[in-house]
């Protein structure tokens, strides 16, 4: 593999280098999804759920084919690697769009921490996800985690906490 090829794949995996964080990678790869969230939503309105959603299953896919490259170079589920947390962050926010559901300031930041908690946490069934060999036990457990945060959001929306 060439040198920018590298460049390229550790470009993807990283989200545009966020992963590189000497800190936290997660939470930067999440924060990123975030801000790629937000951008979208205030910028296409109508369709922001949807283009959202399409966007984390082009993720997922490109995930799945540079996931053998980055456990080769870094190791199994390494921490550069965090284009599952910015799938897993994407899947709350494009379906809680879908449903129709105002994205308040609120929700933003809940839907962020939420997502992180739930992410450390690995709460069944992600903890067993994330056991799954291959790309799909790195992305899995974050996409657990996303709908894990969609739930608890629905929950507050429902008993009216937000």
């Amino acid at each position: 593999m060439t040198k920018s090829e590298n460049i390229i794949n550790e470009g993807i995996v990283s989200f545009f280098f966020l992963g590189r964080a000497p800190v936290a990678p997660g939470t930067f790869g999440s924060f990123g999804s975030l801000v790629l969230a937000y951008l979208i939503v205030e910028n296409i309105e109508e369709y922001a759920g949807y283009l959202l959603f399409i966007i984390s299953l082009l993720m997922y896919y490109v995930g799945l084919q540079v996931a053998p490259w980055c456990e080769d170079k870094y190791g199994k589920d390494p921490g550069i690697y965090v284009l599952d947390e910015v799938i897993g962050y994407l899947v709350p926010i494009s379906i809680l769009i879908i449903l129709n559901n105002e994205i308040t300031q609120q929700i933003w930041i809940i839907s962020f921490i939420a997502f992180r908690v739930f992410d450390v946490l690995k709460i069944w069934p992600a903890k067993d996800l994330e056991h799954i060999e291959g790309g799909h036990g790195i992305l899995l457990d974050d996409v657990a985690a996303g709908f894990q945060t969609l739930i608890l959001i629905l929950l507050c929306l429902q008993f009216n906490f937000l």
